[in-house]
């Protein structure tokens, strides 16, 4: 059993666990009391071990848990590797039943590019009375709490008080897999603008980057007004990026806010714009990245702004030339 199943599954201690979980659930290995030692139906568990991989498996597994469960894990998924509850609850409080299952996946599950075709059962998974919606349900803390017991003892996420993270990327995968391709982006963004909307400031500065990542995952599906709040959202992230030295990230959050604004900025939010094109050419600067530093500069040099604004900028172009040796 050992050769057979180090063999398939590399070595990897998570999908030995796995394999071992699996195997044990579906009654294939049990340990026998009489004879004092583990004992398993050898054919059976060889012809499981060729047709089954890790996505399988994961997939058993999650087919298996409740759905409210299941579309927690949805959730959270979109949130990262490590989650805060809070925001998972906050999101499913706020979240619409056509919204969640208009953005579940009704045919497949891949796990790091690996399909698996479901078969009936598995389809239950996400389409079984998916008129239990999630605001039917009565929004209490304790209706979560059951769902986070479940897949805390199913060994999918480790809970350490608020803080929750998943136990391997195969699992994120896997949840994250549960929403359908067309509608990943737009899911992310509304999840970004429930937090947005909901979270109180203390948690919304601690999950600023976090929360602006989700946001921008929607950019061409908003209008304008909200164009114009994730620009703002976009400044203050990489405002705090660059405080934390994060300058690659910064110049991400600053590109993004600007692409928000798009043509209209200047004229919409001349502020937020030349705060953009300002912070963003000091990045690139930061990092070396001289020729996007000064197509920033120019922009900003362009424009009929006020002299002290255009001083700002040109100091920036000024150490830039004095760092590479020109005049």
């Amino acid at each position: 059993l050992a050769d057979t199943i180090h063999r398939r599954t590399e070595g990897n201690p998570f999908f030995i666990l796995m394999f071992l979980r699996s195997l044990y659930d579906e009654k294939l290995l049990q340990y026998n009391f009489g004879v004092m030692k583990w004992t398993w139906d050898e054919d059976a568990v060889n012809s499981k071990i060729v047709t089954e991989n890790v996505a399988t498996v994961l997939v058993n597994k999650m087919n298996r848990l409740q759905e409210e469960t299941q579309r927690v894990l949805m959730v959270a998924s979109c949130l990262g590797a490590t989650f805060r509850l809070s925001a998972v609850m906050t999101v499913m409080k706020n979240i619409s039943r056509v919204e969640m299952r208009d953005s579940m996946k009704s045919s497949m599950i891949s796990v790091s590019g690996t399909a698996a075709t479901m078969g009936s059962s598995s389809a239950s998974l996400l389409s079984s009375d998916l008129s239990n919606a999630c605001t039917d349900h009565d929004g209490s803390d304790s209706s979560y709490a059951s769902s986070v017991e479940e897949f805390e003892g199913e060994g999918l996420c480790e809970v350490d008080d608020e803080e929750c993270r998943f136990m391997h990327d195969q699992i994120q995968s896997a949840a994250f897999e549960l929403i359908s391709p067309e509608q990943r982006d737009s899911f992310r963004g509304r999840i970004g603008s429930i937090l947005l909307q909901s979270l109180p400031p203390e948690e919304l500065e601690a999950s600023l980057f976090e929360v602006v990542g989700l946001l921008n995952c929607a950019t061409t599906q908003i209008n304008n007004e909200k164009r114009d709040e994730m620009a703002r959202m976009n400044l203050k992230a990489g405002i705090k990026a660059s405080e934390n030295a994060a300058f690659d990230a910064a110049k991400v959050y600053f590109k993004e806010g600007r692409e928000a604004l798009g043509s209209r900025g200047w004229e919409g939010d001349y502020h937020a714009m030349l705060d953009l094109c300002s912070h963003g050419a000091n990045a690139c600067f930061v990092t070396g990245e001289f020729d996007p530093m000064t197509e920033l500069i120019d922009e900003v040099l362009s424009k009929d702004i006020d002299t002290k604004e255009k001083y700002r900028v040109s100091e920036i172009k000024v150490k830039a030339l004095f760092t590479i040796g020109k005049p």
